[in-house]
């Protein structure tokens, strides 16, 4: 899937402009219920601010307390570098950024620089429960070894017994030996569900 399928649109966010007061901003971030917003201006996008950087700022800067937060601009503030994508990149990459870079969201630019939106973690995270099929049908766990054709002997045995699969997820479960956890979300009436079940044992595999 697509960046552009699950991103956030810059028309409905938050932002503010590296030349708003640091107020502002934290008048913004707390009255939303947000931990960060993105700063932007028009179509460039120039990073991030969030209630910690402008608490630790402010502790920093104003030992004395007689300095006030509209004193300061968000530029003085803001986190600069944050990770941009693609909107045609695939959702895997921005999901690498959120892991991997401490940070609340990833700005979405164009190849024109352009601003585009962001990409959430609740974003992937719905994204990915979607892939699981949470909620969705009966849930199959079985464990195969890492060798060619399990994937197509799991979905026949299941097709073959009437059992419609809705989502097919395979998960490295990080074992020393070489085996795959293969999660099926099968839509199947109780009585069909379990005859899929007896006969995927059957064939070889541990069901979980």
């Amino acid at each position: 899937m697509f960046v552009n399928n699950l991103m956030l649109p810059k028309e409905r966010l938050i932002t503010v402009t590296p030349r708003d007061t640091v107020s502002k901003a934290l008048e913004l971030i707390e009255s939303n219920g947000f931990l960060s917003i993105p700063v932007g201006d028009g179509d460039k996008f120039y990073g991030s601010i969030s209630k910690e950087m402008i608490y630790t700022f402010y502790y920093e800067k104003c030992l004395d307390k007689k300095c006030l937060l509209t004193d300061f601009i968000v530029k003085d503030v803001m986190r600069t570098g944050v990770p941009t994508i693609h909107p045609f990149e695939q959702i895997e990459e921005a999901a690498h950024f959120l892991e991997t870079k401490n940070i609340a969201f990833v700005a979405v630019t164009d190849e024109h620089d352009c601003f585009k939106g962001i990409v959430t973690h609740h974003a992937i995270f719905h994204q990915f429960t979607e892939l699981f099929g949470l909620n969705k049908g009966k849930r199959l766990a079985v464990i195969a070894y890492d060798i060619p054709g399990q994937i197509s002997k799991l979905s026949k045995i299941i097709t073959e017994n009437n059992g419609d699969i809705l989502s097919f997820v395979v998960v490295d479960p990080k074992s020393v030996t070489e085996v795959k956890e293969i999660v099926v979300r099968v839509s199947a009436k109780d009585e069909i569900f379990k005859q899929i079940e007896k006969k995927v044992k059957q064939s070889g595999f541990k069901v979980q």
